[in-house]
């Protein structure tokens, strides 16, 4: 919950999802004209982060069909329908009920699932055109032109108020609710808005809120913009602040808490004193959720699903399941299922049986996995995967490496790599190994930086062939890492055989008078990448594409094969799919095990 002008509306909207942004400017305004609803019920049950007035005395929604359909093992997905990109979706967890607040077409869906009985969700459409609606795990809110309107999640009205310049927002307090806008607090009581408190600190922002039956706390910051920032906490009760160093932006039904690599502090509102934690776990999320006693996280590091116990210091993988490059928003919890929302679609995953292990075992287990695999892409496929100093240590000269240690985040990328190398197929790389070929070298490093034309580049990737050995180097700690794989592999491809025999009309496939840059310190026109002015034709994935025709080809090639087949633009594309085309017919010829693999599916024929 922030605080900021009207202006600023549509960033906040867009960025809401992917985080809490803390903004300032704040001023007074306000009308009354309320009516009053229910009281705001407290968590119950494993629900904690349940904090909503549902009652079901009046089902305001209309009947709305899902399916809850399984993914792999104790991972399953609701078919939530289309929905388009103009605000990021919003989600809460409210008693046995998972809501989703998307657009569709020229309105806004508000969908109620139902986790105990999908057949029972609801849905309610809202306009769309110069309105605004926001979800709390409490409420509903919806902003027309002259009036904002603050529901329960049953979506029967709490309070209606006149719009101002300034975000207007609620918050539940003891069996009623405080409304807030600009530094203003009101009271409803008996359905009127009576005046409560003005706000003390002047240059804030509101960060998120807390509350119990008897009481509410409101979590400020002073918006420092040279230094770290200085929390307050708000005593609504008491009308007593707090001055709070180190505080994090995470709430749970006790209180507040924060998570980095290094440690795990948690404020109990009913303590004078939080908990601090050393974390033994280096994995620093985003996203999580603390249900009092273990912290739910996306991990960063391998793109899976854990909980962190921080007194007992143990570790427990949720699912085997990777989420992928995109970030994954926790929902929250109901009983034994944990919910999240990932690509603009609900997922729940069935944490019943998982086991915790203590976090220098996990990291023994993991290790050992990863000498497995490595194992086995070597014997198999004879690929040797390198980390660390055996890795950073490379024999290129214009290449400067640093080594990797984190098995977590080892683990994630080879486990990516290796999806695409069991999609060439080991006859590919017989077929790879041809001549003097000594085979192919794969290191991870935490950071690459290559010299070349005077210039030091950051790469995410770099492929070079030294003494019959085909090396790729990837930093694993840029994003991406299977697909800097593929692009490097079309290199290590293209640098086994003749490139002028592989790809000998490649120039005709170029405008008319084309001439790439030939440097990696200088770039060529845009006009004809999907970055450049509108109104010319697309030959070009973007500016680096114009490189040389190696990187042109690299970048097509891994825009085929690693992206999933709704992002692959190059079938809207013409002269770029005319290219692909021409790239797919060249390899089938240099690598015929490749027309019995797959990679090649995403282009259309």
């Amino acid at each position: 919950m922030i605080f900021l002008k009207k202006e600023n509306r549509r960033i906040y909207k867009a960025r809401l999802a992917a985080i809490l942004l803390v903004m300032a400017g704040l001023a007074a305004a306000f009308a009354a004209g309320c009516s009053q609803a229910g009281k705001p019920e407290e968590p119950q049950g494993a629900s904690v982060t349940s904090r909503t007035s549902v009652t079901e005395e009046k089902d305001n929604y209309e009947k709305y069909e899902t399916v809850l359909t399984t993914v792999e093992d104790n991972v399953s997905k609701y078919e939530l329908g289309p929905s388009d990109d103009r605000e990021i979706p919003q989600y809460a967890v409210a008693g046995k009920y998972v809501y989703f607040l998307a657009h569709v077409a020229d309105s806004y869906e508000l969908k109620r699932i139902n986790s105990e009985d999908p057949s029972k969700s609801g849905i309610k459409q809202f306009e769309y055109k110069e309105h605004y609606c926001h979800l709390y795990s409490y409420a509903f809110r919806y902003e027309a032109a002259d009036e904002v309107t603050f529901m329960d999640l049953d979506l029967n009205e709490i309070c209606r108020i006149r719009n101002s310049d300034d975000f207007e927002e609620i918050v539940p307090y003891k069996d009623s609710y405080v409304v807030m806008t600009g530094d203003e607090l009101m009271l409803l009581r008996d359905g009127k808005l009576e005046p409560f408190r003005t706000l003390k600190q002047k240059n804030f922002s509101l960060v998120t809120s807390n509350y119990t039956s008897d009481n509410t706390w409101l979590l400020f910051n002073d918006n420092n913009e040279t230094g770290a920032f200085t929390y307050y906490i708000y005593n609504v009760g008491e009308d007593k602040y707090e001055t709070v160093s180190d505080m994090g932006f995470n709430f749970y039904s006790g209180g507040f808490y924060d998570i980095t690599g290094k440690r795990v502090m948690i404020r109990n509102l009913s303590e004078e004193q939080g908990q601090v934690y050393e974390a033994q776990y280096t994995g620093a999320p985003f996203n999580s959720f603390y249900d009092g006693q273990r912290i739910y996280l996306a991990d960063p590091n391998d793109m899976t699903l854990k909980f962190y116990d921080p007194s007992k210091q143990t570790l427990s993988l949720l699912s085997e399941h990777e989420f992928g490059k995109y970030g994954v928003t926790i929902i929250g919890l109901i009983g034994n299922k944990l919910y999240v929302a990932y690509m603009q679609e609900i997922y729940v995953v069935d944490i019943t049986g998982c086991e915790e292990i203590p976090v220098a075992e996990y990291t023994i287990i993991l290790h050992g996995k990863i000498d497995d695999m490595e194992t086995e892409i070597r014997d198999q496929y004879s690929i040797n995967i390198l980390s660390g100093d055996a890795a950073a240590n490379q024999p290129a000269g214009n290449i400067k490496a640093t080594p990797i240690t984190d098995d977590f985040r080892i683990y994630y990328s080879i486990k990516q790599i290796y999806k695409y190398i069991k999609r060439f197929g080991k006859e590919f790389f017989t077929e790879f190994r041809y001549g003097t070929s000594q085979g192919l070298y794969v290191l991870l490093t935490g950071a690459t930086e290559v010299t070349n034309d005077g210039a030091k580049i950051d790469a995410g990737g770099v492929a070079f062939r030294m003494d019959n050995r085909f090396y790729i180097i990837l930093n694993i700690n840029m994003d991406n890492t299977a697909k800097n794989f593929c692009h490097e592999l079309m290199h290590s491809m293209e640098q086994n055989t003749d490139t002028e025999t592989l790809f000998p009309e490649w120039k005709k496939y170029n405008p008319k008078g084309f001439k790439y840059a030939d440097s990696y310190a200088k770039t060529a026109d845009s006009k004809y990448s999907i970055d450049g002015p509108d109104g010319y034709d697309i030959y070009f994935f973007d500016v680096y594409s114009m490189t040389n025709a190696m990187e042109d080809r690299a970048r097509i090639f891994e825009n085929i094969l690693g992206v999933e087949k709704d992002e692959c633009r190059i079938n809207d594309l013409p002269k770029l799919k005319a290219k692909a085309q021409y790239i797919k017919d060249r390899l089938y010829k240099l690598y015929p095990s490749l027309k019995e693999t797959d990679i090649f599916k995403n282009l259309e024929d």
